[in-house]
């Protein structure tokens, strides 16, 4: 049946009488051990609410605010001056103004300021005609929910009871593994409070969630995009995989008068829906019946697609238990909680996982961390078989579920953990960069205090002077040191790695924006070595207490129990989630407060982390050369060192520990190790017989398999190398295998799949206004050939072609488009992709015989 032919005769659109959402729990709550997961604002009843988490019963309930808590900010402008101002006279929603006594953190002085109370969050900020877009103001930007934890001093991912409108943290009992470790931390009678209470956010064990992962598939025609927004397109498929079992499709007839014959055999269960109404009648009912809802992309498209669709089809919103934001979609009384922005998260990328996975997409992110992908289908969606739709659905929901269960629910209990660290709502964990977990935690801490919390400008007017040139174009202040490398191949190579270096500094010397270049005359002279800038001995800063104990925490507490194998096995799994998530903090840190996008940015200070670290490199060199230690290389906070004798190695890392106090560590050893001229761009063989490529192009997943294969074949060559003779054979091969490769490009014997470029969308292509990159070409060119559905974090293969556009999508296309092969541009790449590694080694192709790379005619 044809798609018009189905709406005309099938749907229905009626009329109903409007439900209110029920919203809420009856009566009074009286909770136990129940985990503080969200918070929102309910704009009906006016109030925020938490949402708290029961793993007993396995359900959210919802705690509203009983003690009249208001929106507000600040300004420094007197009371009276201000009900003078228009945007406060005339603006309905101001309750109030009083005022409140403060620290300026600039001047480090008590001053008053005026607290502006509203009946409205959108009254501070959020429209054109909030005050925060008209006035400057204080504390505006910061999201009331927020505001709320902030105020009442919850912390979210820890335990609670909850008694009527009483909640109090659940008494958390400290493990004595713990407590031993922490006894040094512990004697600093100053820092003895604030770290027994990260001792206890920490401590409490991550709950088990009750969860259900969530796939829409949308009916697609020939050169039509679906969009979440219109939804005009019927809802096809629907796939559950639940926690508690369920393993459940809903599938929509369309006027096919399906058997659930045809879905025999399978180890999920299908309902079959004549009609598409009530098919989300069900879907919405299983959704609410799981506390948490897991989505790959679901922001962007499941939910929106999904509500939308209910709209047309004749729901109230009311009946709807979804919520839309501008960039999320979340459960009114559930979590959402989308993978596609968790993993597209670069400090989870790099630092949880490894960089295991390259691209965002379901497919990858399953084959690198499940070891499997989805059901490979080549035609529409529109066009599959009932079973092979059901199946493709199934196999979507299934992995997206397993992306938060393995490795005993990994994803799940870093996810909370990182909650608690940062003091972020789950929901806001899964959406927002590191820089905005750090923030907010940092943002805590000025409360606690009782300081204001600064514009930007403010800190910005302290002065920018700065003591260095940086050496990349572009940059505001030097960067680390990166001694260049000898070229060449050694081998029995130690990589020394300085025990987070940045971090350490930052707790060391006391660096925070309010604390470097401090307004006090007697801390004037207490100077940062290299540097011009002083540094406060009166106050500690805020960034650097906060950086201080997550790093004492990890390295000193929980990285050493998640190691110890006397612990019972799951403890250390707890442990090793614990200190992986505070690692993930601890890296990203010095990033984001080097970055002048960040809140709390302030040149000096990012300068000042920068020139000590250089310092500390530099001296550690010079005490190699004195011992007589060959250092090869240095990356920031490493040093490559050729063949140390392991008096040597003791006498240099007892160096560090007396001298800056910092721990020098063997990191790794190299059987050999090949450095090319360049920067940050060398390969080694570790001596598990592990290949470490860093900076070669190779290794991207972009890199057609044609050219991959060739460079990895190379690699293999060189993984088995164990002697120097050995090396000069092995250079042979690589050489070998290179000209094979290029022989193969230039008389086009390849196939289309060796030669695809896989590069993911990143956004949609509405959004790609500026430039249009290869990729972006053959996505719209499948939408005006193919009638594809490209979705945000979808991956797109195409080849390199003669002609205007110079791209072309292979979806569908036969093998004779192998002769629009641009072989040129394919000849360029592989150079490009082998030069480096060619580089490290020591090969030069320019002066290979028989192979002119510059000439036109070597092309041909």
């Amino acid at each position: 049946m044809s798609l018009e032919s189905w709406i005309r005769e099938d749907v229905v659109i009626e009329e109903k009488p409007k439900k209110k959402r029920e919203f809420g729990n009856k009566g009074k709550l009286k909770l136990k051990g129940v985990f503080l997961v969200s918070a929102d604002y309910d704009p009906n009843m006016k109030k925020v609410f938490l949402k708290f988490y029961d793993p007993s019963k396995e359900e959210i309930y919802i705690w509203h605010d009983p003690f009249g808590h208001h929106p507000y900010c600040y300004s420094k402008e007197r009371p009276e001056e201000l009900r003078k101002k228009p945007e406060i006279s005339e603006n309905e929603r101001i309750m109030d103004i009083i005022t409140e006594e403060k620290i300026d953190p600039i001047t480090d002085k008590k001053i008053i300021v005026s607290k502006i109370i509203a009946s409205d969050p959108l009254a501070i900020g959020g429209t054109r005609s909030s005050l925060r877009e008209r006035m400057r103001l204080w504390e505006a930007d910061i999201k009331y929910y927020i505001n709320y934890i902030f105020d009442l001093g919850l912390q979210v991912g820890v335990p609670y009871d909850v008694d009527g409108d009483s909640i109090r943290i659940s008494e958390v009992e400290i493990d004595e593994r713990v407590m031993k470790l922490a006894e040094r931390a512990l004697k600093d009678e100053a820092m003895r409070d604030k770290y027994l209470k990260w001792l206890r956010i920490l401590s409490s064990k991550t709950p088990r969630y009750k969860r259900v992962s969530f796939d829409l598939e949308v009916y697609v025609e020939e050169e039509v995009i679906p969009s979440p927004s219109e939804a005009k397109y019927p809802i096809l498929a629907a796939s559950f995989y639940g926690s508690d079992g369920l393993k459940l499709v809903l599938i929509n007839d369309m006027g096919r008068n399906l058997s659930p014959d045809e879905f025999k055999g399978k180890e999920y269960q299908v309902k079959i829906f004549k009609d598409e109404k009530k098919m989300i009648e069900e879907i919405f009912s299983i959704l609410t019946r799981y506390p948490f809802v897991i989505t790959f992309n679901g922001d962007s498209f499941d939910l929106p697609y999904l509500y939308h669709r209910a709209l047309n089809l004749g729901f109230h919103k009311e009946e709807i238990p979804i919520k839309l934001g501008r960039n999320d979609a979340r459960i009114i009384k559930g979590i959402h909680i989308d993978l596609y922005k968790f993993f597209f998260n670069k400090s989870v990328k790099i630092y949880a996982f490894k960089n295991r996975y390259e691209t965002i997409s379901l497919e990858e992110i399953s084959e690198a961390l499940l070891g499997k992908g989805k059901v490979k289908v080549k035609k529409l969606i529109s066009e599959l078989s009932p079973a092979t739709l059901a199946e493709y659905s199934f196999t979507d929901g299934k992995l997206t579920y397993e992306l938060t269960s393995f490795n005993n629910d990994l994803v799940m209990r870093l996810i909370t953990v990182i909650a608690r660290i940062s003091n972020m709502t789950i929901d806001d964990v899964c959406r927002l960069s590191v820089s905005n977990w750090i923030k907010n935690r940092i943002m805590q801490m000025h409360r606690e205090r009782g300081v204001l919390i600064p514009l930007r400008e403010e800190i910005k007017l302290k002065g920018e002077r700065r003591f260095s040139e940086p050496i990349t174009k572009g940059k505001k202040y030097i960067g680390a040191v990166v001694v260049r490398p000898k070229p060449g191949v050694f081998f029995d190579v130690y990589v020394m790695d300085f025990a987070s270096l940045y971090p350490s500094i930052l707790k060391q010397f006391n660096i925070s924006y309010e604390t470097v270049n401090c307004p006090h005359e007697r801390c004037k002279d207490n100077l940062i070595p290299g540097t011009g800038h002083w540094c406060c001995r009166l106050k500690k800063g805020i960034m650097s207490e906060f950086v201080g104990i997550i790093r004492d925490l990890r390295v000193n507490i929980f990285k050493k129990l998640a190691k110890d194998k006397s612990i019972p096995e799951e403890d250390r799994r707890f442990y090793d989630v614990i200190q992986g998530a505070l690692k993930v903090i601890i890296n990203a840190s010095y990033g984001v407060f080097g970055s002048d996008s960040f809140q709390f940015y302030y040149l000096p200070a990012a300068e000042s982390v920068t020139l000590i670290g250089r310092r500390i490199i530099t001296e550690t060199i010079n005490y190699c050369k004195k011992l007589g230690l060959e250092v090869l290389y240095g990356d920031t906070d490493s040093l490559f060192i050729r063949s140390p004798e392991e008096e040597k190695l003791r006498e240099l890392i007892n160096f560090v520990k007396e001298k800056f106090n910092l721990d020098l560590e063997i990191d790794k050893i190299y059987r050999y190790v090949a450095f090319s001229m360049r920067k940050k761009n060398y390969f080694g063989v570790l001596t598990n017989g592990q290949v470490d490529v860093k900076g070669l192009v190779g290794k991207k997943r972009n890199t057609p398999e044609l050219i991959k294969n060739a460079f990895f074949r190379s690699l293999e060559v060189l993984k088995n190398v164990k002697t120097a003779s050995e090396f000069e054979k092995a250079k042979e091969k690589v050489k070998e295998i290179y000209f094979e490769a290029e022989d193969r490009i230039r008389k086009r014997k390849f196939t289309l799949e060796e030669i695809a470029i896989s590069t993911v969308l990143g956004k949609s292509l509405e959004e790609y206004t500026a430039t249009t990159p290869e990729h972006v070409k053959a996505a719209k060119l499948l939408q005006a050939t193919r009638g594809r559905v490209v979705k945000p974090g979808e991956i797109i293969r195409y080849i390199k072609t003669r002609g205007r556009l110079g791209v072309k999508p292979i979806e569908g296309e036969s093998e004779s488009l192998i002769r629009e092969v641009d072989t040129r541009k394919y000849i360029e790449l592989l150079r490009s992709t082998f030069d480096q590694l060619l580089d490290a080694i020591g090969v030069d192709l320019e002066k290979e015989k028989g192979r002119e790379w510059n000439r036109l005619e070597s092309f041909m």
